[in-house]
């Protein structure tokens, strides 16, 4: 009886005892973290213990949609929204390590709010930032932004950064290691350069979809992937130890001859060491002013293993390029061709068939991709020199988009090849990725 009496008293001690009040703080914060910013915000009704512990979060992610109504007005749920994060970001109390905004799916214009909740941030200790706001914000840097020494990563959509907003950085930002801008506007006069080499640890630089009117100088040796896809009027990279790259230039205006980007193309090829992924992507030969790549014997791209090219195989220019970087690629497995043609005015006329068979030039390519394939002299040339030179090559995928016949497809699959297990494969629906 004593034994029953004792063991009802346990139960009733803990069915009474509130578990989740006495988490660790430490355990409460990643639980609210893991809740939608109103429902962390709610749970203030839960008891005493946890009324005031939305106000020290660490992680916060503010979604537009997270306050869009069925049946409500756009601009009252706007309203909503960004009363809501003034409130949040005033009553805040300690330091906010993550800070996340996304307005898109609402549209919302962020106005003088956007600079308010960044000085706030800036006395946060912040590490990880993420703005992703609309085309119609396209907001200026707030010049808080560079006071956030702490910075770890960063991710910014449709902003601007002009020369009043780079101040001087002495402390630069020592701890960020990755810096992503989309959809942003580089002005004029801008020494985008100076921002990134006040960042000594940064390894990871991307500026997608980027309208650049300034110089953009890159020097760093700790950078290992860039990625470059927008409208430049110059570049000047000197980055060696990059590991992957990336580098799309899209043409400022439909004007191409007065368009062309200040790029020191060969010399950024030439001083690349380490790089294992090279993506050249959109005209980018057009665009640079450099005519052709020459890269001198002793150069070596030892650790290259795969190479991405929007290329027109029947312009002697670039396939001077792809040529160059095949000769010294002696590691290469992947070759991802998104084909062009744009009737140049140097046709390569038998260019590939001149290639000497005896060099084995593809010695170690398994996988080669030729997208929006029209079976025109240089593709087949092409396709011929690489399934007889490549003696381990597994697939080679071929995506016509219907522009072949049923004896030119014949054709290709009866095409001779050094490798026993070379196989053609002809795509009709999405391309796999390679």
């Amino acid at each position: 009886m004593d034994h029953m009496h004792s063991s009802r008293k346990i139960c009733k001690s803990v069915a009474h005892e509130d578990f989740i009040s006495n988490l660790p703080d430490g355990l409460k914060d990643k639980i609210l973290c893991c809740l939608p910013i109103k429902e962390a915000v709610a749970t203030c009704l839960l008891s005493r213990n946890w009324r005031y512990t939305w106000t020290s979060m660490t992680e916060l992610m503010f979604r537009g949609d997270d306050f869009a109504l069925d049946n409500g007005n756009a601009n009252d749920n706007v309203s909503r929204f960004l009363k809501f994060t003034d409130m949040f970001l005033s009553l805040h109390d300690g330091p906010i390590l993550k800070f996340g905004l996304n307005t898109k799916d609402i549209q919302i214009y962020t106005g003088g709010h956007i600079y308010r909740w960044m000085l706030i941030l800036s006395r946060k200790r912040i590490k990880e930032l993420q703005l992703r706001t609309t085309m119609q914000d396209c907001y200026k840097i707030p010049s808080s932004f560079f006071s956030c020494h702490e910075l770890e990563s960063v991710y910014l959509c449709f902003c601007r950064l002009t020369t009043s907003q780079l101040p001087l950085l002495p402390k630069g930002f020592k701890q960020l290691h990755t810096l992503h801008l989309e959809c942003c506007y580089i002005l004029r006069g801008n020494n985008f350069g100076d921002l990134v080499g006040s960042c000594p640890n940064l390894n990871k630089l991307i500026l997608n979809r980027i309208y650049s009117l300034a110089d953009i100088n890159i020097h760093s040796t700790k950078l290992k992937m860039l990625t470059l896809d927008g409208h430049f009027k110059h570049l000047n990279l000197h980055t060696p130890y990059l590991t992957s790259v990336v580098i799309k230039l899209r043409p400022l205006s439909s004007d191409t001859s007065k368009t062309r980007c200040n790029f020191n193309f060969s010399q950024f090829i030439a001083s690349l060491s380490d790089v294992e992924n090279i993506s050249y992507l959109g005209p980018i030969l057009e665009r640079a002013e450099h005519e052709f790549l020459v890269l001198k014997p002793p150069k070596s791209f030892n650790r290259l293993t795969k190479i991405s090219l929007d290329l027109d195989l029947g312009n002697l220019k670039e396939a001077n390029l792809a040529l160059c970087l095949f000769q010294h690629a002696p590691y290469l497995q992947l070759i991802n061709l998104q084909l062009t043609s744009n009737k140049p005015m140097v046709p390569a006329v038998h260019f590939w068939e001149s290639i000497d068979r005896h060099v084995c030039l593809f010695q170690n390519v398994r996988v080669v991709g030729m997208i929006n394939f029209t079976g025109s002299g240089a593709e087949l040339g092409f396709l011929k020199l690489i399934l007889e030179d490549a003696p381990v090559l597994k697939r080679a995928f071929i995506k016509d988009n219907g522009k072949l016949g049923k004896d030119d497809l014949k054709n290709l699959l009866k095409m001779r090849r050094a490798s026993k297990d070379a196989e053609i494969v002809i795509l009709s629906g999405l391309v796999p990725p390679l």
